[in-house]
């Protein structure tokens, strides 16, 4: 039996649909009930933000009476940078979405380095610091949550799925924990 929504089951076992990606994105606004049945059997869930244009499947956890299923994919621990970077970048795109409220938010390589720096220990080599931020930069482009612009400025574009991941309500709390870590770390090498 062909499906008419194989579309977007395929672009969804791929990874994020965004959309940009219109026949895609089409496909699964119209089919999206459909969709979230054929998931539903082997405990994925769609999670869709329409407003943000974006959508990916996440394994919902078993409970105790349920039978475990085998992940997906590997869940996957950032390291201490990454998460922190994570949440710097969250935390721009709440002031963003407060101030301006257009769609893209973009920010420039300084600015990250800059904002992440603050929640880092002080350094005798910041050259050193700011190499070691600029690979991490790299790591979430790789993750998704970051867009290099093709300007001649370093600017990036934060991808707004990074909500999904990165909860509101925990950045400030979160950014306290990565503050008092600073301070109380004071000087590295």
């Amino acid at each position: 039996m062909e499906h008419e929504y194989a579309l977007s089951l395929i672009a969804l076992l791929k990874g994020i649909v965004y959309n940009h990606q219109k026949e895609v994105w089409d496909n699964l606004l119209r089919y999206e009930p459909d969709v979230k049945k054929y998931f539903l059997p082997v405990r994925l869930e769609l999670f869709l933000d329409k407003s943000e244009g974006y959508a990916f499947l996440r394994q919902k956890e078993s409970s105790e009476d349920e039978e475990l299923l085998p992940r997906l994919t590997e869940k996957r621990q950032l390291n201490f940078l990454t998460s922190l970077l994570c949440v710097v970048l969250r935390k721009f795109l709440l002031e963003h979405d407060a101030q301006c409220g257009s769609v893209r938010s973009i920010i420039s390589e300084q600015e990250i380095v800059s904002r992440t720096m603050v929640y880092l220990p002080t350094t005798h080599d910041e050259a050193k610091q700011q190499e070691k931020i600029i690979t991490t930069i790299n790591k979430v482009l790789e993750i998704g949550f970051l867009r290099k612009m093709e300007d001649q400025e370093k600017n990036y574009e934060i991808h707004r799925i990074i909500k999904g991941f990165v909860n509101a309500d925990i950045v400030d709390e979160t950014l306290r924990k990565f503050q008092r870590y600073a301070e109380e770390k004071k000087v590295t090498d």
